[in-house]
């Protein structure tokens, strides 16, 4: 299944980039389609923008303009985000009340940047706009003279302004002239389509951990469980860690990836992942291997010298068919997310204190059960225990893949 951005650039007077607008998109078609709602749109966009793209890849150093509706910032989404990496953009059509100004000026006390989009001479939300950073002015809904009105409004009050749906030169200069930094429209670019293959999904594993977290005493190895199992959920879960930038290359396991993100923060992005993937349940043979492998590694682990690392063999295991599910080189695959640089040269076939398990896994996977052999004794493994670990994996693979597989929607 494939998945799909389209991006805008926001450039000042001098063509400079200075960010980009992120538009939801469901195929190659550049409009946005009305058939889903706009706070649905925003959590699917924010899941493929920082876990299946990447927010680096996609802006660079520059700015992301992220749509929010009143739904995500009650709900506390935009808080999940790096403040000095998005611009928090209120749709217009947004009406305020308390519980909404509350949050809003939460965040902007947070510092995070606030712009109201497509304003209008008639906007009649005055509330939210003057607690709004950026006006984005619309240059299509308003006459030139309602324009200089706005202008003229908002001149004295410490406000970025930024021309949008600009669509010729002409407008570009007159824009300039008349007292705007910022221009984003037709004249500059359309918004490009960005493609990425996705990564399978398990709906279940959604539901098992809401009702997990939604427990009066939570218990975090069932959590760890639940996750270590899944690659998507693994890989996803990494990618939020890593959006959080001081924590790179320092997670050895699931258990401490929680940690960093914290109960709530954690329930929070995983009701924006459900919102996105319960309509597309999704499961291929891949997902069974590194079920199998993650199993596997941790049997190994526990009767080896490597006993005290079986969540770093089992995240191994998990891991270790990314690059075939995301089509691309494993390098390019574990890039963006921050497991440690032990774990990650492991993957990269590397010689590390975890590659004698792992390539143990593999030799026997691939029935090279002579240097299989010849491994063992390097981890303290006694290898006539490696068979029957091997099938109780498989075993065990083979009933999670089979429960995952029935569809109860």
């Amino acid at each position: 299944m494939n998945i799909f951005i389209a991006r805008q650039p926001i450039l000042d007077k001098n063509y400079k980039v200075f960010g980009y607008e992120l538009l939801y998109r469901n195929n190659l078609n550049n409009y946005f389609s009305n058939d889903i709602s706009h706070n649905a749109a925003t959590s699917i966009l924010l899941i493929n923008s920082y876990v299946h793209f990447g927010i680096d890849n996609l802006v660079g150093e520059a700015k992301a303009f992220i749509n929010f509706d009143k739904h995500l910032i009650n709900y506390g989404v935009a808080k999940l985000l790096d403040k000095d990496k998005i611009i928090i953009e209120i749709l217009e059509d947004v009406a305020p009340d308390d519980r909404l100004m509350k949050n809003i000026l939460e965040l902007k006390n947070m510092n995070y940047i606030i712009a109201h989009d497509d304003y209008t001479k008639n906007n009649r939300y005055s509330e939210i706009t003057e607690v709004c950073n950026w006006i984005k002015v619309d240059f299509i809904e308003n006459s030139k003279e309602e324009i200089i009105f706005i202008v003229n409004r908002f001149k004295n009050k410490s406000k970025v302004l930024l021309a949008e749906k600009v669509e010729t030169k002409e407008e570009f200069e007159w824009a300039k002239n008349v007292g705007f930094k910022y221009f984003q429209g037709y004249y500059f670019a359309r918004p490009s389509i960005m493609k990425k293959k996705n990564l399978p999904e398990n709906a279940l594993k959604y539901v098992q951990l809401m009702n997990e977290l939604n427990e009066k005493y939570i218990d975090y190895k069932k959590i760890t469980d639940i996750i270590v199992t899944d690659i998507s959920l693994t890989y996803r879960l990494l990618k939020l860690v890593n959006s959080k930038t001081k924590y790179k290359d320092e997670v050895n396991s699931i258990h401490q990836a929680l940690t960093i993100i914290g109960t709530r923060e954690f329930r929070t992005w995983l009701s924006l992942a459900m919102v996105k993937d319960l309509s597309n349940y999704e499961t291929n043979e891949s997902v069974r291997l590194s079920m199998q492998r993650s199993n596997f590694l941790s049997k190994i682990a526990k009767t080896s010298s490597l006993s005290d690392y079986r969540e770093e063999l089992a995240l191994i295991g998990t891991l270790s068919v990314i690059d075939t599910i995301l089509e691309m080189d494993m390098e390019e695959a574990l890039k963006n997310i921050p497991i440690n640089t032990e774990l990650k040269l492991t993957l990269l076939g590397k010689q590390t204190k975890y590659s004698d398990a792992f390539s143990l896994c593999l030799l026997y996977e691939k029935g090279n059960f002579d240097e299989a052999f010849k491994l063992a004794p390097l981890i303290e493994y006694d290898i006539e225990n490696l068979s029957n670990a091997y099938f109780a994996s498989v075993k065990w693979a083979d009933n999670i893949y089979n429960q995952l597989t029935i569809k109860t929607l």
